[in-house]
Order: structure tokens, then sequence, then C-alpha cells
């Protein structure tokens, strides 16, 4: 029984550490477009701020225990957050808000798709038929995208999405990974590659206060995300995770101004439906 309890009360941590972790993330396309330098300024600089953070918190973490070594999962891990770091926040530099957080919403599917082919978890019938419904709706909102300057960024949501389900999957596929250590590193991957490929340094100043909230913010989702995520199903990360889209959608309209347009709107009313149906199946009590 003590079992058990114990069991319940690390899971319902990690539903609240998840939900928890989509204030910050949702304040990510915020940020993304008040910052005016250019894409690997930020992320040089959101990565540096941040992957210390981040680090700090695993090395206070780790005290007096032994310390986990990266090991090839590990490092594998901070490889697929960096891809979809930088696939996350290049599609909100390409396209609407609203578009990359409703397309976000597939990520649940997508991670029950690739939990059933890393860990042969079963997917049921009823979160293929929540996905077929989802798809749905994301195909109407890059269709409103069609023959627009939108598609490109689209099409980077969507491996956004492959990405960040795949780092969700591999999450709980790679228990002695260092999970949250994998995350502050797959930060600071990104820093001699901002300054091979862009200037970080020249960034104006007067962006270094949101450069900073930026940074810091991520480190706060990324902790509290993996936190959670180690505690629960990668399909539940992926249905709470999601509830940053309405969020996100709020955020834009009050801060960005920015009314989505009306295929936006529909596709991911259909989204938004298909993700909460699926999640109130799947938590109800039995």
């Amino acid at each position: 029984m003590d079992r058990q309890e114990s069991g319940a009360a690390r899971h319902r941590l990690g539903l609240w550490l998840v939900l928890a972790s989509t204030v910050p993330f949702a304040m990510a396309g915020i940020f993304t477009r008040l910052i005016t330098a250019d894409l690997w300024a930020v992320l040089g600089w959101r990565g540096l701020i941040g992957g210390v953070a981040i680090l700090i918190y695993a090395g206070w973490l780790e005290r007096g225990r032994p310390r986990r070594r990266m090991g090839w999962q590990g490092w594998l891990l901070a490889l697929v957050g960096a891809g979809a770091s930088v696939a996350f926040l290049a599609a909100f530099r390409m396209t609407y808000v609203a578009n990359v957080t409703l397309i976000y919403a597939l990520t649940p599917f997508a991670a029950a798709a690739l939990d059933r082919l890393i860990r042969g978890e079963r997917v049921r019938r009823s979160v293929m038929a929540s996905a077929a419904v989802s798809t749905a709706g994301v195909l109407v909102i890059i269709g409103g995208g069609l023959g627009g300057s939108h598609l490109a960024g689209d099409a980077m949501a969507l491996l956004m999405v492959a990405m960040f389900a795949l780092y969700t999957v591999l999450i709980r596929a790679f228990p002695a990974a260092p999970a949250i250590r994998a995350g502050g590193w797959s930060a600071l991957l990104l820093v001699p590659v901002a300054l091979a490929i862009g200037d970080p340094f020249a960034a104006p100043a007067q962006d270094a206060g949101w450069l900073l909230a930026f940074g810091l913010s991520f480190a706060l989702a990324v902790v509290l995300f993996t936190e959670g995520a180690q505690r629960i199903a990668p399909a539940e990360a992926g249905f709470y995770g999601g509830a940053e889209t309405p969020l996100a959608i709020a955020f834009a309209w009050v801060f960005l101004s920015e009314v989505p347009p009306m295929a936006t709107l529909i596709g991911g009313s259909v989204v938004v439906i298909a993700v909460f149906r699926q999640g109130w199946l799947d938590l109800r009590p039995a």
C-alpha cells in the first residue's frame, strides 16, 4: 500500500510539474518576437544563460550523490533537445505564434507513436482516433498558409513536434541518463554553433534584459518539464504540456496584438478539442 501511495504521489507531482512548465514555455513566442537580435544571437544567449542555470540546478540536485555519467544516452538527449530548440525558435520567427503552439499540440500523439516504436508501448484506439482528428485540424492550419509566407514556419513547427516528441520518449527510455544535466548541455551546445554562424555579441543593448529573462525562463521550463516527464508517461506529458497552447495564443494576443487568421482559429479549435478530449479520457477515474 505504501508503495502504491508513493507511486500515486510521484505521478501526481509529475502532472503538476508538467503543468507548471507550460507558463514559461508559453512565453517563448513573446520573447522571440520582442527580441530584435537575429535567431542565432537569441539561441546563443538563451543557451548560455539557460544552460548554465540548468547545470547549476543539476549540480545542486546531485549533491552528496554519485554523479551519473552522461554517456551516449545523455548526449543523445542533449543533441535531440538542441535540435528541437532550433526548430522551436525558428518556427516562431517564421509563422504565427498561434500556428506554432497549435501544431505543437500534435506532440502527445507523436510521442505515443514513437513510444510504440522505441519502447513497445501499445497505442490505444482512442489515441489513434484523437490523433487523426488533431492531424486534420493541423492540416487546416497549414492549408491557410499555402501560397503565403508562413508555410516554411509551419513546416519548421512540424519538425519541432517530431524532435520534442522524441526527446519526451527518450527521457523515459533512458532512466539512467542524467536528464536535467542533458537539458543544460542541450542549451550550451548551441552556443558555439551560434558563434560560428552568427554574432551573438552584436545583439542590441536594449535586448539585454529580454535575453536574460528568456534564458532564465527557458531554464525554469526545462527543469519543470524534465522533472515532471520522468514521473509520468510520455503521452501524458504531451497532453498536459498541451495546456501551453491556449496560454501562448492568449499571450500573443495580449502582448503582441497578434490575431490568428481564420484558418488557424478553425483548425486550432479542432486540435484543442481532440487533445483535451483524449486527456479527459486518459485521466478520468477508472
